[in-house]
């Protein structure tokens, strides 16, 4: 009896991971294809950035933190890539790493030559970021193309421009 209900526990535990597993992987999917939400964010230097002003062009968006161990070991990886593919622009959305200054130097020192801007609730509601980094591809057409959740490097940030074109 003891048995069977060990068994019975680990089949609706292992039912349920799988559960999460998969909506955790189909919040990204719910996106694909569709316009890009819309947003208008402070960026480090104290100005606006509208998402708009990249319209006719393929955009990388990487939400990210200063906080993040992930987010931090993608940086020299997305450097580089920037460096290869100017024509391409990336957009750090910075979450909970602080404003202004303070994020302008801390985006410097970890390496990001890339504007960076300072996320709220809602941008990241929007765009269903619940790990860190997320990357999102936003094509010429302002649809998202594709999504990675977790930590890419320059050939998987190759990978999902490629679907954008």
């Amino acid at each position: 009896m003891m048995r069977m209900l060990r068994d019975w526990g680990v089949a609706i535990v292992a039912g349920l991971a799988v559960f999460f597993f998969v909506d955790w992987l189909s919040t990204g999917a719910s996106l694909a294809d569709k316009p890009a939400p819309a947003f208008e964010l402070v960026n480090a230097a104290g100005g606006t950035t509208k998402l708009s002003d990249y319209a006719g062009k393929t955009v990388v968006l990487n939400f990210w933190g200063s906080w993040c161990g992930p987010c931090v070991q993608e940086i020299p990886e997305f450097a580089s890539w920037s460096a290869d593919h100017g024509d391409i622009p990336i957009l750090g959305i910075a979450a909970r790493s602080g404003a202004g200054d303070q994020l302008a130097r801390d985006a410097s020192r970890l390496g990001v030559t890339w504007p960076v801007l300072e996320s709220d609730d809602d941008v990241l509601s929007a765009y269903n970021v619940q790990v860190f980094p997320t990357t999102v591809v936003v094509g010429p057409d302002g649809a998202v193309k594709s999504v990675a959740r977790g930590s890419i490097d320059a050939s998987g940030l190759d990978a999902l421009v490629a679907s954008a074109e």
